[in-house]
């Protein structure tokens, strides 16, 4: 059962048990000043079977009223009220009859009562209600008319109601009470019981925060309901299970942060000692020939060159990082500007005997909104990264142009030695190199692969990476369609 629906239950017995307390209430109420529990049918409507719908001792009070108004002179006749006595005993009551303060007509049970305490002309009651006559209580209707002479009549229907009156009067506190009593009792056990079904789990929910507060991704809670608290509890089990692996992974980046600063030590110390080595073997005059000291600088230069492309490299990942590298975007024909930018390559790659096959459909739509220095970025590290690490005597770089209905693909394959496939997935992260010595020879910062996602996701694109080991490595760059009409507007 959901909450929603326990919940709605309980205020539906909270309503309804106060509600039948408070009928129960109103009728002892209406007993207590009406004196009889039938009179409450005089307050509802008639239906066309008259004697069906009121008491007895009231068709007989309206009979006598009606017989007031169509002939009085018969009503205060003997013979007549003789003959409702049967009548009056059959429902336990009295008649009496004052004309002109005195009495004209009292049946014996009425004798003797004080009727200088009835209620006066004019003060007509249709319904019964309680007098106190003396020592006695009476439930009275009373009905005043005139006769053709002018003489004021009062007509006294009464029954003794003190016995009833005594013990309703005597028992109503108790009774009451007791209605309070099961009206708090009513509210407070199914108050107890919904709240004990939603508090038990909400504690164990508090109990499992307070361990995630602690750094405590372990404790697990399992859902055991089905309603909102235990989907709540599911929830909560699935957030502790991501914010296990978010700690995770956060724990992995500071690690890699960690072996950053280590490996980017590694990189500036080597050179940087070998610069204070050489520059020692100058000064101290170990280069003693013009020969020895032009390598001695060359190899100075070289060294401060590969550092200051290190800092370049480290100074443009801050700046995609923290998101403030400016873009200068335009529509470009990739076709276009890959084919030129192949053309200038292709002299370089001659002399490192790389062999670069483009490949493209001439029919195919190939505009892209891009940064073409940026672009220019990401095709030279994944060249250059691809370079460092091609080991055959033939080395071969295959790029291919490809248009597809939503975007544009760029593969660059080359026949490297391959990446393992537990290296795959971390590829694109930062300063990490599938090959972990930090040789110059063999690799680069591991910053260019990280740059080149970061750029190509600046430009709504993707970047994926395909390998198969002693067959070699496939990059492929996917970037949306954008047509000119689409840059102006």
């Amino acid at each position: 059962m959901s909450i929603k629906l326990r919940l709605i239950l309980s205020n539906i017995a909270m309503i309804t048990v106060p509600i039948f307390l408070f009928i129960l209430t109103s009728l002892l109420l209406m007993i207590v000043f009406l004196g009889d529990i039938r009179e409450m049918t005089n307050f509802l409507p008639e239906s066309h079977n008259y004697h069906q719908t009121k008491q007895t001792d009231t068709v007989l009070f309206l009979g006598l009223k009606k017989k007031s108004a169509v002939n009085p002179d018969e009503l205060m006749s003997q013979e007549y009220l003789q003959s409702k006595k049967q009548d009056l005993i059959a429902i336990d009551s009295g008649l009496l009859i004052r004309k002109n303060n005195e009495i004209y007509y009292s049946t014996s049970d009425l004798e003797n009562v004080d009727t200088k305490k009835l209620p006066e002309f004019g003060t007509e009651r249709s319904f019964r209600n309680l007098e106190k006559i003396g020592d006695q209580t009476f439930s009275i209707k009373q009905h005043d008319f005139f006769l053709q002479d002018g003489s004021e009549v009062s007509l006294f229907l009464m029954r003794d109601a003190s016995p009833w009156n005594k013990f309703v009067r005597t028992f109503f506190p108790i009774l009451f009470g007791i209605c309070l009593l099961i009206l708090i009792a009513t509210n407070g056990l199914l108050a107890y019981f919904v709240s004990k079904s939603i508090i038990k789990p909400i504690n164990q929910l508090k109990k499992a925060a307070q361990f995630i507060k602690n750094g405590n991704l372990e404790h697990s809670i399992r859902a055991t309901r089905n309603d909102e608290i235990g989907q709540l509890t599911q929830s909560f089990e699935e957030m502790r299970i991501q914010l296990k692996e978010s700690h995770k992974i956060q724990k992995q980046y500071e690690d890699n942060r960690k072996e950053l600063i280590a490996h980017i030590s590694h990189d500036l110390k080597t050179p940087i000692t070998s610069i204070k080595g050489y520059i020692e073997g100058i000064r101290d005059g170990v280069a003693d020939t013009p020969e020895k000291r032009a390598r001695y600088i060359q190899t100075i230069y070289t060294k401060a060159v590969d550092m200051d492309h290190l800092i370049d490299e480290l100074f443009l990942f801050s700046k995609l990082d923290l998101g403030k590298l400016p873009f200068d975007f335009e529509v470009i024909d990739i076709k276009d500007y890959l084919t030129d930018y192949f053309e200038e390559l292709s002299f370089d790659l001659r002399k490192q005997n790389v062999d670069l096959n483009f490949q493209f459909s001439p029919n195919g739509v190939y505009h892209v909104l891009a940064d073409r220095e940026k672009l220019k970025r990401v095709l030279a590290n994944i060249i250059n990264n691809s370079l460092k690490y091609m080991d055959k005597a033939k080395k071969e770089l295959k790029i291919t142009l490809h248009s597809t209905a939503e975007n544009v693909e760029i593969s660059i394959a080359d026949n490297g030695p391959g990446i393992p496939d537990e290296s795959i997935s971390f590829i694109f992260n930062q300063f990490y190199r599938a090959e972990q010595s930090r040789n110059k020879l063999t690799g680069g910062s591991g910053l260019g692969l990280s740059i080149a996602r970061m750029i190509i996701e600046e430009h709504n694109g993707e970047i994926q990476l395909e390998s198969t080991l002693l067959i070699g490595t496939k990059i492929t760059i996917h970037l949306p369609h954008q047509s000119l009409k689409e840059a102006s507007s």
